[in-house]
């Protein structure tokens, strides 16, 4: 698994690999046909498996130096987690922490999927307590009540991640839930991304070479750069979705740069316009 560094200017962005590819079947995308797949190519083969048509995808974090401030945005899918669905992350053991390299002042969560929490918290004589102890954790208020809810209904929610992976930075506390437009630091900053989760935020980056936005999974893939009606079938509120990355997209038409979580051939994305079209340039 390759990992990449981009220099904003002042702000520094490590994308570090936790799974690379996960490969998931075309169907992860109701609606999307094999033509549409093989347009995605054009534009990022890294991402397509054209011949057993499926879409590849790179869970990330990303290791953020702003300013002097260390920030994590994202935790990946952690390692001796119970995920007995998905073979590859089921009690896994990786050198995911040797490639992360840094120990985080800040720890931000776009979402609270099962790929964006996982190693916030280990293992440790049988108890699951925070990777970063030292570390504030940063959640939108509206997302964290969401997965509560759900949690205190009894549901076994995202492969059981809110439990082992959330709870117990909330019971430490060290979790703070905020507002979904929160400042973080110098040249880090939230941005609203609601549909995929009801409390998704991206991370807007201002440095003084370039501006760019972490954006969660208000994109997974270039196929709904090509095709913005495009959803998930694990988007929440499939029509919010759709809104979120309609507006993520006119905005990077204009010259906002995006950094899509699980991008897996440019980790930088610039896009074009035409008329009502959009593409990768």
């Amino acid at each position: 698994m390759s990992d990449w560094s981009l220099d904003l200017g002042g702000i520094t962005v490590r994308g570090v690999a936790d799974e690379d590819p996960l490969a998931l079947p075309r169907g992860f995308f109701p609606g999307a046909e094999h033509e549409l797949l093989a347009r995605a190519a054009a534009f990022d083969p890294a991402a397509c498996d054209l011949t057993g048509d499926a879409v590849l995808l790179r869970v990330q974090a990303f290791a953020v130096e702003a300013f002097g401030r260390v920030v994590l945005v994202d935790a990946g899918i952690g390692d001796g987690k119970e995920r007995p669905a998905r073979t590859s992350w089921h009690r896994r053991r990786t050198d995911f922490l040797q490639r992360l390299g840094v120990t985080p002042e800040l720890v931000v969560f776009t979402h609270l999927h099962v790929d964006h929490v996982g190693w916030a918290t280990r293992t440790a004589d049988g108890m699951d307590v925070p990777t970063f102890p030292r570390a504030r954790h940063i959640v939108a208020k509206e997302e964290f009540a969401h997965w509560q809810v759900r949690h205190e209904a009894g549901e076994h929610v995202s492969h059981g991640a809110f439990a082992d992976s959330v709870l117990p930075l909330a019971e430490a506390g060290l979790l703070d839930r905020v507002g979904a437009d929160h400042a973080i630091c110098a040249g880090v900053r939230l941005r609203p991304l609601p549909g995929h989760t009801p409390g998704q935020v991206g991370v807007l980056l201002e440095g003084r070479r370039m501006t760019a936005l972490i954006t969660a999974d208000a994109i997974h893939h270039p196929m709904q750069v090509l095709r913005p009606s495009l959803v998930s079938s694990v988007c929440a509120d499939p029509a919010r979705a759709v809104a979120t990355r309609e507006a993520v997209l006119a905005e990077a038409a204009e010259g906002l740069a995006l950094m899509p979580c699980h991008a897996r051939g440019a980790a930088l994305w610039r896009v074009g316009r035409k008329g009502e079209s959009y593409s990768l340039v």
